[in-house]
This record gives C-alpha cells, structure tokens and sequence, in this order.
C-alpha cells in the first residue's frame, strides 16, 4: 500500500511541474507593455519593426481577442527585429491621442518613431504574424534603397 501511495505522489508531483512549466511558458510570451514613458523611445529603436496594440480594459472587442495579442507574442519570440507591444489607452492617453487612435482594439506597426502601417485584417495569429513579417520585409527593402 505504501508502494502505491509514493507512486501517487510522484505522480502528483510531475503533473504539478507539468502544469507549472506550462503555465510558465504562455506567461512568457514576448509582449511589451508600451506607456508615455517608454512608447516613443521603444518605437524609435533603430531597425526594428513595432506591432503596437492600442486598446482599453473595459472595450468588448478588446476582451474578445482573448489571448490573442499574447500568443502572436508567442509565435513572434525571436523574430529578428520584430518587438510586440501593447498601450493600454486608459493609463497612456497622451500615448494614445498622438498616434491617433479613435477606436479600440487598433494595431499599428512603427518603425524607427514613424506609423508605416495600420493592420485591418483577420484577427488571428497567421494573419497578424504575416502583416508583420510583410512589413518588416517593404521596412528592410525601404533601407537598403536608401543606403
């Protein structure tokens, strides 16, 4: 009976750690949370493509994406010079009013402190991912020409 009951635990054991590994790896999808403070200094970084979230906690569509935003964090992670942010319109206003958003959620893609694009499309993960990925090809072909 002993021999069952530690085989139980062990059991028990690894399921926790399973779940905490899990748990551990959506929370550790690639948003960055944009405010007044950080937006232009973040957005003007040099050669890198920002896909900008706008949105307010209380917007029903808003809460629709769910786990959205977080999840093309997620498949984003470790593309070169692609960053995933997020304003949160109700604490960065001032953040809000200067890029011109009206609506919520809005996404716009930024590239060195300049708005380059507006996304419209589907919302989900393919569609947003390739929007970025698109935009950051016309950004690096923009660049070469230039140089």
């Amino acid at each position: 009976m002993d021999l069952a009951l530690g085989r139980r635990a062990r059991l028990l054991a690894a399921l926790v750690l399973v779940v905490l590994a899990a748990l551990a790896a959506r929370s550790g999808a690639e948003v960055i949370t944009l405010t007044e403070e950080t937006f232009t200094d973040k957005t003007k970084e040099k050669d890198t493509i920002w896909f900008v979230q706008f949105c307010v906690p209380w917007c029903k569509h808003c809460k629709n994406l769910g786990t959205l935003w977080e999840d093309l964090g997620k498949v984003m992670e470790g593309a070169d010079e692609i960053e995933i942010g997020q304003v949160d319109c109700g604490v960065s206003k001032p953040v809000c009013s200067k890029v011109d958003i009206h609506s919520y959620p809005t996404f716009k893609v930024f590239y060195e402190g300049e708005e380059v694009a507006k996304y419209k499309g589907p919302r989900n993960v393919e569609s947003l991912k390739n929007f970025v990925l698109d935009e950051a090809e016309k950004a690096g072909e923009a660049k070469l020409q230039d140089s």
